[in-house]
């Protein structure tokens, strides 16, 4: 790891995703191949043809077919690195330790009020904010601290691969 990785409850400076408690671990784990991914977006088990390859990548909308949520990514992921072609690179991830762990979120898109808090809503296509106006199995909001930034848990329900 060439990058400075975020202490956890130290704000990083990107806008994305990031643990807002004590509840992560921090562990290397494998990536997948030529996709670049900033510091703070979400990871999940990379699928093709409805099975794992034992590698993580950006996450998608929501937990489905497998591709659950697994963490949030703790340093970026750019084309200059000299493993980023590389599948199975080892790259710091923060890893919730319990279903109550909660992470910092933006608002990807949507209008976010305190009405919201415990909505589940769907992870914005990027995979590093919330779509707040969504409803979804991507992560269920329980703080809300301004129009564009409120806390999270990932606790929602699991999928299968077949």
């Amino acid at each position: 790891m060439g990058k400075a990785i975020t202490a956890v409850n130290t704000p990083n400076k990107t806008s994305n995703f990031y643990p807002a408690d004590e509840k992560w671990e921090m562990i290397m784990l494998p990536f997948v191949a030529s996709v670049a991914m900033e510091e703070g977006t979400a990871v999940s088990p990379q699928i093709v043809s409805n099975n794992v390859t034992g590698n993580l990548t950006c996450m998608g909308v929501e937990n489905a077919t497998g591709s659950d949520f697994f963490g949030i990514l703790a340093e970026p992921i750019v084309s200059t690195d000299t493993d980023y072609a590389t599948a199975g690179k080892f790259k710091g991830v923060w890893v919730p330790q319990s279903l109550y762990a909660t992470a910092f979120f933006t608002v990807g898109a949507g209008t976010f009020t305190a009405a919201d808090v415990f909505k589940t809503v769907e992870l914005h296509s990027d995979s590093k904010s919330l779509a707040v106006d969504t409803l979804g199995k991507g992560a269920r909001i329980v703080e809300f601290i301004s129009s564009t930034r409120g806390k999270c848990v990932f606790s929602l329900p699991q999928t299968e691969v077949a």
